[in-house]
């Protein structure tokens, strides 16, 4: 698939009005479909596959500017978790029938997908999941197994679900199916309670002899670790782009903040230790979308790899934790208060650590890519 070198020209116009959507606090009933219809989803996808073709940086600028706007977290990184972990395999492995039947549905909203590959016993450890998959007698397959922190699962319309087929390596062992919901054998687990990202959740799922065929197989038999491999490289890039805006957001109501409150008889903004940590939060910010940005240029260049895959989710979700250090020591006490935000961002931060691989993990991933 091909991809332009840079946003067209129309675009600056269109994310305007993105923009604008985003900040009249648009329904959270409706809003996947909405965001949808804005044409966020489809922003990444080529004109042939039936998106727009504006690439991943304009994606990640909507991305950003969605979440900006509307000062939602869950939402965007859900959304983002779909076009990056479902969208992008099925535009590089899937046929035309499978474009058909599932990313069409998915780009105009009236879809949610899912990637099922955690497991409770695996974490991170991907290649080491137990769900198995075998053929039956009449060719079918059979999928029997457990995956949990699966984001969108509860509300998903299909599953990418990875299964183990064979003995020994990864490299030919695992297999990619697609699993529409309401597949005989799926069972869907209620949502995971956790403390971040209000508006994504995440689910389990249990396959009990849920049963498949060849055309919901993506990839081929066999070609389930190059389906991985493909969507974390583009997730790890830029599953983060939402917390560029979120980051701006934080950083201008501190600085507002700031400017508006006194302590003994002076704005808070005349204070060198606050003006310090707002000049701290600046840079993490401008560092973090720098090197966010120019890794979606790459991508749009073709030239997307793994190590800068990892680099760029460690580094961004690095520094929105040191961001979001600073930001409760600006408002003091009031950080408390849920109208700062102070400690959801923080909550949000810490767990951008950990999905799409633990920092450790990426740590791994850049020192093997320098020869370590």
């Amino acid at each position: 698939m091909t991809h332009p070198t840079s946003p067209p020209a129309e675009f600056a116009g269109w994310l305007s009005g993105l923009r604008s959507w985003a900040a009249k606090s648009p329904d959270s009933d409706g809003l996947w479909r909405t965001a949808a219809a804005q044409g966020l989803m489809s922003l990444a996808v080529p004109e042939s596959a039936g998106g727009s073709g504006a690439g991943y940086e304009a994606a990640c600028l909507a991305l950003e500017a969605f979440a900006q706007e509307s000062g939602l977290s869950g939402p965007p990184f859900a959304m983002a978790a779909q076009m990056w972990a479902c969208q992008e395999p099925l535009l590089e492995f899937g046929t035309e029938a499978q474009h058909k039947r599932y990313l069409a549905p998915l780009l105009a909203g009236t879809a949610v997908g899912a990637f099922a590959a955690t497991e409770y016993d695996s974490g991170s450890d991907l290649l080491s999941l137990r769900t198995s998959a075998e053929r039956d007698a009449g060719g079918r397959w059979r999928l029997s197994g457990a995956k949990t922190f699966v984001t969108n699962g509860p509300a998903a319309d299909v599953f990418l679900v990875l299964a183990r087929t064979a003995d020994g390596s990864a490299l030919s062992g695992l297999t990619a199916f697609l699993v529409p919901r309401g597949t005989p054998g799926l069972h869907i687990g209620t949502v995971i309670d956790k403390t971040g990202l209000a508006g994504a959740d995440l689910g389990s799922l249990h396959l009990d002899d849920c049963v498949v065929d060849d055309g919901d197989l993506l990839g081929g038999p066999g070609g389930g670790f190059a389906v991985l491999m493909h969507a974390m490289r583009h997730e790890r890039a830029f599953i983060l782009a939402p917390t560029l805006g979120l980051m701006a957001r934080a950083l201008r109501k501190a600085v507002e903040h700031a400017r508006s409150r006194s302590q003994f008889g002076q704005p808070l903004a005349s204070y060198d230790t606050i003006r310090r940590r707002l000049v701290r939060m600046h840079m993490s910010l401008t560092s973090a979308r720098e090197l966010l940005l120019a890794t979606a240029r790459q991508a749009d260049a073709g030239a997307l790899d793994h190590g800068r895959s990892s680099l760029t989710k460690l580094h961004v979700s690095t520094e929105f934790n040191r961001f979001c250090q600073e930001l409760p020591d600006v408002y003091g006490g009031y950080a408390l208060l849920p109208e700062t935000g102070a400690a959801a961002l923080l909550t949000d931060a810490v767990a951008s650590r950990y999905y799409s691989g633990t920092s450790d993990m990426q740590m791994k991933i850049i020192a093997e890519g320098l020869g370590l």
